[in-house]
């Protein structure tokens, strides 16, 4: 009996089709998702703290309506952040601050009272790496803009504790975010490559395990058996060579007109089963080894002078 088993080099290629392709989907995902957002974040972070600790430096130089500049860039980074979430995040961000607010009120107002611009809450809500970063960043948004009004307003002396911390919370902010580039345009449009890659790799799984499960054999008594059945010899029609020698491929046709493709650039010794069967139906075509029978060169006979003359 002749059968079939999946060759090896197609496993292994529709394997690392389907690990590559899955890990680049997941990599995709991963950075429009989360590392994008997050790096959007710490440059909108950035900014806000380079504008806040440069109106402070600009007031303490004598300039005027510096402080009015530094609360624009606050709010220009309150603005930016709505606008980089959907409404269902907004609205998810507003529920979480109203909780939060209410369950830690006196913790909010002694930070914003002491300067602390960086505070840390045990807070146990259920939010994903990005919505916690996005809670983070509109809490601090409030307190900088707090922390600019008493400034203006004369409630923190340049001395006090308070201002202290407020100058240390802007300056370490700008520590930890300077290493955050200018967001580029074209970031999420690239990811949607490594993404749709995901697709395919549920595609190249499917067919690596249907590769696998796949055999076929020929019995002694000229029998087919395939995943759909078995096919006697006598049932067997007609076999569809048209894209054995370009693409490896045959059909063997039943007579009642089903057909049942093998592959021999996925089966190994599918060759002699599309042989076997071939030769037997058209045995002028085909070798046993599903070569095709080259055409017998015929050779002209060479017309051989005669030594005898002719004779009247």
């Amino acid at each position: 009996m002749i059968q079939t088993r999946p060759r090896t080099r197609w496993v292994i290629q529709m394997s690392l089709m389907t690990v590559m392709c899955a890990v680049f989907g997941v990599w995709g995902w991963y950075d429009y998702s989360v590392k994008i957002p997050m790096d959007e974040l710490g440059y909108q972070k950035l900014v806000a703290f380079t504008n806040v600790k440069s109106g402070l430096e600009a007031q303490a130089n004598g300039e005027t309506n510096a402080l009015q500049t530094a609360v624009q860039g606050v709010q220009a980074a309150r603005q930016e952040l709505t606008a980089s979430m959907t409404e269902a995040e907004v609205e998810q961000l507003k529920s979480v601050r109203q909780e939060m607010e209410s369950q830690f009120k006196a913790e909010l107002q002694r930070a914003r009272e002491e300067g602390l611009v960086s505070v840390e809450f045990n807070y146990t809500a259920e939010l994903g790496t990005v919505a916690k970063a996005r809670l983070r960043w509109s809490l601090e948004i409030d307190r900088l803009a707090a922390g600019l009004l008493a400034v203006g307003q004369g409630r923190w002396a340049r001395g006090s504790d308070a201002f202290a911390n407020f100058v240390e919370g802007v300056s370490a902010g700008i520590t930890a975010y300077q290493k955050f580039p200018v967001p580029n345009k074209w970031n999420r449009m690239v990811q949607w490559l490594f993404i749709l890659c995901g697709p395919y790799a549920v595609v190249a799984g499917l067919q690596l395990i249907g590769g696998l499960r796949k055999k076929y054999s020929v019995d002694e008594e000229g029998n087919f058996h395939h995943p759909q059945g078995s096919w006697g010899a006598d049932e067997i029609n007609d076999i569809d060579m048209s894209r054995w020698m370009s693409k490896s491929v045959a059909k063997i046709v039943h007579a009642d007109g089903r057909t049942v493709k093998v592959d021999d650039y996925v089966h190994q010794d599918a060759d002699q089963i599309i042989g076997a069967i071939a030769h037997r139906m058209r045995p002028e075509e085909w070798t046993d080894h599903a070569k095709a029978v080259e055409p017998n060169s015929t050779s002209e006979e060479a017309d051989i002078p005669s030594d005898t003359p002719e004779q009247d």
